[in-house]
């Protein structure tokens, strides 16, 4: 076999090899990315349980909210309203999080609407409406709570009833 022809078959296995390595990369990337997402989904569990624990075991959670939905938020008491504040800034701390996990295309549109929609019957509360403008997110997160914001204002649907 004369030396041009070596050459020639050195190079198609070059390529082939070129070929094979960029395939393997991909598979890792791919794989990397469902890692990731899993974390993320693992997370966004753990914080919910966390939380609902702290609202479960809170009497002054669960005697405030209790008000709130009855509307009578003339009734909370200061430690009331400090235990929501908390509260609630803790969860739009969350939300921002679960925000920028969605557009790092970790979080799953359909959670993420899930995740909107609660937002909404959240922010459907008159008393939530008011602790939120004290509050301060990203840009782009504080947008999409501006843009709920304004329709609660002009739909101000309670999801609770």
């Amino acid at each position: 076999m004369n030396s041009a022809k070596l050459n020639d078959w050195m190079q198609v296995v070059g390529i082939f090899a070129l070929v094979a390595s960029l395939v393997f990369v991909g598979l890792q990337i791919k794989q990397a990315q469902e890692i990731a997402e899993s974390e993320t989904y693992l997370e966004r569990a753990a914080i919910s349980v966390e939380f609902s624990a702290m609202r479960a075991s809170s009497p002054q959670f669960t005697s405030a909210i209790a008000k709130i939905y009855a509307g009578r938020t003339e009734d909370l008491t200061v430690q009331e309203q400090v235990t929501l504040e908390y509260f609630f800034g803790g969860q739009m701390t969350i939300y921002e999080n679960l925000h920028y996990q969605y557009l790092s295309g970790y979080l799953a549109e359909e959670h993420w609407q899930k995740d909107l929609a609660e937002m909404r019957c959240e922010l459907s509360l008159p008393y939530y409406r008011e602790v939120v403008k004290y509050l301060e997110f990203r840009t782009t997160f504080q947008a999409i709570i501006d843009e709920i914001l304004a329709e609660v204002r002009v739909n101000p649907s309670n999801c609770w009833e």
